[in-house]
């Protein structure tokens, strides 16, 4: 649970926030001087820190000091009266997360805490990339993979400018991730943040979901539309998949870009765009450009800062890592005790390709939770065809064959289970399309049609059309 501590010599200040706070579900911890906390901080983590600016034995700016010193992973928000709000600016640039003015308003309240937990969750789970960016001291990467230190440090000073930022890499390498790191390490981390997948949204659409319209602009249209760019006026615009763009609508992506401002569908007015626009693609632009589907005045307008994010299988230093966090957060999810991975289980996961990189790691991890009936992920927990991948087979022995749970021993069960796992992550490789999946899987449409019905897999929920079998 996100849990809080509150730091005020004021008793009656931290009741108050304490019962702010507690009703919205969050676990709140009270302590009475920067001397306290740091006492409790020896003990135990705590995400956020609201302290009061000024208070016997260390205040609020010595305690901040000990966080960075000491390295905790704890944000810090600075409690203060209105006369003090030049020492919390003078905190905010050493580092402090944000401040709130005395007497605490509770709708304020509530804002700052939801968007340091934001932040908190944005820099948790760049532990899917390992490294992870500590909130205390934004300069230090910590992690094993040399690829991903460069990346986030990349990323450190992509907080300082506002430039255009094109992501690259697979799918499911963290693309998003990156970009949220981004907008919340910039002066732009209190606006928005908005997310659009430019393959998710037809063609006729998406003009529309961009820019806005006013009614009557086309049919259908009865009343006016704030498009994403109005709607992430003072944030960032994260256009993913924009090698899937149309040429017409890259040209007035081109003068967004160029000229900061756009003009809704059926308007004639011109709005002003207060946007910092992160594009992401795994497609390869540089082709795109040579074929003519992608313009290439816009590819450099994007490309001012390129980041590249390498596939899982170029840095496997990172599975283990990425491995125990998915225990962690799936002991949570499906409230289990499953406390590591079995060492042959580790080897297969490293030898694995990883296609759908760290995605699939994530869904791979899933499934074994949902088998494994022990303390620990096992080899015969993870997918059939990771196992049928696995470069070294483990040696089992008759004992340990024995001890097998029974559902692991059915083989009519297993085998349905590798039929159901084989045609999801069939699907979800080739986009839910029915065809290409059964020419590229080398099953006949109608035997993948039927497992389908049998298994009761939707194929609309990896971007295919939904089917009914009425």
């Amino acid at each position: 649970m996100y849990s809080i501590l509150v730091v005020d010599d004021e008793q009656d200040l931290r009741k108050q926030i304490l019962s702010i706070l507690s009703a919205r579900g969050y676990q709140v911890e009270e302590a009475s001087d920067g001397q306290d906390a740091a006492e409790k901080l020896s003990r135990k983590n705590y995400p956020l820190i609201l302290c009061d600016v000024r208070m016997p034995r260390m205040d609020g700016l010595e305690l901040l000091r000990h966080i960075q010193t000491h390295e905790y992973s704890s944000a810090i928000a600075l409690i203060t009266a209105h006369g003090n709000i030049r020492e919390a600016i003078d905190a905010i640039r050493e580092g402090a997360f944000d401040y709130i003015e005395k007497p605490i308003n509770e709708s304020i309240l509530i804002d700052l805490v939801q968007r340091a937990e934001r932040a908190y969750h944005m820099i948790h789970h760049m532990a899917y990339s390992a490294p992870v960016l500590n909130p205390g001291s934004p300069s230090e990467a910590i992690g094993q993979s040399r690829s991903m230190k460069s990346i986030f440090k990349m990323v450190e000073k992509l907080g300082r400018v506002n430039t255009s930022v094109l992501i690259r890499g697979e799918n499911g390498t963290g693309k998003e991730l990156v970009a949220k790191a981004i907008h919340y390490n910039s002066p732009r981390k209190n606006g928005p943040f908005v997310a659009v997948n430019c393959a998710a949204i037809t063609e006729t659409l998406i003009e529309s979901e961009l820019f806005g319209h006013e009614k009557g602009a086309f049919t259908g249209a009865d009343q006016r539309h704030i498009g994403k760019f109005q709607f992430a006026a003072g944030g960032t615009l994260f256009l993913d998949e924009i090698g899937e763009t149309s040429p017409a609508l890259q040209v007035k992506l081109l003068r967004v870009l160029q000229d900061h401002c756009f003009t809704p569908v059926g308007s004639n007015r011109e709005i002003k765009s207060d946007v910092r626009i992160i594009a992401a693609t795994n497609r390869d632009l540089e082709s795109a450009i040579r074929d003519g589907s992608f313009r290439e005045d816009l590819f450099y307008r994007l490309n001012v800062m390129p980041i590249f994010l390498p596939s899982l299988r170029d840095r496997k230093e990172d599975i283990a890592p990425l491995v125990h966090h998915f225990i962690d957060k799936f002991n949570l999810r499906h409230t289990k005790t499953i406390e590591s991975i079995s060492p042959e289980a580790l080897t297969a996961l490293e030898n694995f390709r990883w296609p759908g990189n760290i995605r699939e790691l994530e869904n791979a991890i899933e499934h074994a939770f949902i088998v494994e009936t022990t303390n620990q992920v096992s080899f015969f927990s993870l997918p059939e065809y990771i196992r049928k991948s696995s470069r070294r087979k483990p040696s089992i022995t008759r004992a340990e064959t024995a001890k097998l749970p029974h559902e692991l021993m059915d083989w009519e069960q297993r085998k349905e289970d590798f039929e159901k796992e084989f045609i999801v992550q069939a699907l979800k490789r080739f986009q839910g399309k029915i065809n290409i999946t059964a020419e590229q899987s080398n099953m006949p449409k109608n035997t993948l049609l039927r497992k389908i019905k049998k298994y009761n897999i939707k194929p609309a929920d990896y971007g295919g059309r939904e089917l009914s079998f009425d």
